[in-house]
């Protein structure tokens, strides 16, 4: 992993951290000149791809972010960023168990989002036989490659996993690893009844990888030298009180080419005081949901709907935005209605086309016919 002094230096020759007053002696995480450090937002990141990248680092590959902080970024990622992310990816595996004798089914995207790459890496990294598999195709493609690979653990979104339950043929497993989106108590018990394997879930962004669940699933275990999680009040960047609930803070000692100092994650939680039962010395934080209202949809995408009327600024005096998932309306689609007040066909038609070119994500949802997106005009009478 990097030292505190790696990531300072190259945040040094990044211009998204051209106004922080980075000098040495670098402060150290957690120490009072640390938390005189400002903060890094999605809107910084958004910021500093559109106006292009620092000096090149060996390998360099962009990735999209998912949108769990809004409006998808691009995520610039070197290749020993993702070696060092891979490793942290190994440690959770270990800890969950899986090892030589596992047979592991990667079932995520492998094209815009970092996770599908980085999952089927670490597991590698920690020994497994590893069987990388894209979305395409839906459920008969996924079970008709899962009765040839007869994997002992399958490792995907809740989202997709709660698709497939209703459907799954076997093989049992032995666990079931879920990322990407937030797991419901509700999905837990569907998925482990479906599938017969215990669930670990993981958390992290795609532009910070944090933590996974041990035996005991109370919070997520995260290791001190790969991030810093800190707990900052939502409106300022203060620190919360030892234990009390606030933003989730990230800092990464993965990534050197795009560093990540201070991100707010726009996710609420606390950091777990008491050891964890499962004997474990490594620190946990506890994840209690999103800061702003966030639409969960297919593949673990996340898009916030103030990201979506900020995009479509202009078009109409205001907008009205919903959102169903594929359970909700008993189909295999999500559904995804904005209503322009005050706009006309031609606007809506206009609407449609910023927002998928927007939203890269949704358009690939749209695409795969796993997002249905409904945009209606209403014109002033």
């Amino acid at each position: 992993m990097l030292s505190v002094e790696q990531v300072f230096c190259a945040a040094c020759r990044d211009p998204m951290y051209k106004n922080w007053l980075l000098n040495r002696p670098y402060p150290t995480p957690g120490s009072v000149e640390w938390q005189c450090l400002p903060s890094l937002t999605g809107a910084d990141l958004k910021r500093a791809a559109m106006a292009g990248s620092g000096d090149s680092i060996r390998g360099e590959t962009f990735y999209f972010s998912s949108g769990s902080t809004g409006h998808p970024k691009l995520v610039r990622i070197g290749s020993d960023d993702l070696r060092r992310v891979n490793t942290l990816c190994a440690r959770f595996s270990r800890m969950e168990g899986v090892g030589s004798a596992s047979r592991v089914m990667v079932l995520l995207p492998m094209g815009l989002w970092a996770t599908g790459k980085i999952t089927v890496e670490g597991h590698l990294e920690a020994g497994a036989q590893v069987f990388p598999v894209d979305l395409h195709g839906g459920v008969d493609a996924w079970q008709r490659l899962a009765d040839e690979i007869r994997p002992t653990v399958i490792s995907s979104t809740p989202s997709v996993l709660q698709a497939w339950a209703p459907h799954y043929r076997g093989p049992k497993l032995e666990l079931v690893e879920t990322t990407g989106e937030p797991l419901l108590n509700e999905a837990r018990h569907t998925i482990e009844a479906r599938f017969g394997g215990f669930v670990h879930d993981a958390y992290g962004l795609s532009e910070c990888v944090v933590g996974v669940e041990c035996a005991v699933r109370s919070g997520f275990h995260y290791w001190p030298d790969a991030v810093h999680v800190e707990i900052l009040e939502p409106k300022s960047d203060r620190p919360v009180a030892p234990g009390a609930d606030g933003e989730i803070v990230l800092t990464s000692f993965m990534q050197e080419a795009m560093p990540i100092i201070r991100y707010r994650s726009s996710d609420r939680g606390r950091i777990l005081q008491k050891p964890c039962p499962c004997g474990e010395d490594i620190p946990r934080v506890l994840f209690e949901g999103r800061l702003a209202e966030t639409f969960f949809m297919p593949r673990g995408v996340q898009v916030m709907p103030d990201d979506i009327r900020e995009e479509l600024q202009g078009l109409g005096s205001c907008c009205r935005i919903s959102h169903e998932s594929g359970r909700e309306t008993g189909n295999t689609a999500a559904v995804l209605e904005i209503v322009l007040f005050e706009a006309t066909p031609d606007q809506a038609a206009e609407a449609r086309d910023k927002l998928l070119s927007g939203f890269p994500d949704i358009a690939e949802l749209c695409h795969e016919n796993e997002l249905r997106l409904s945009i209606f005009s209403r014109e002033l009478l």
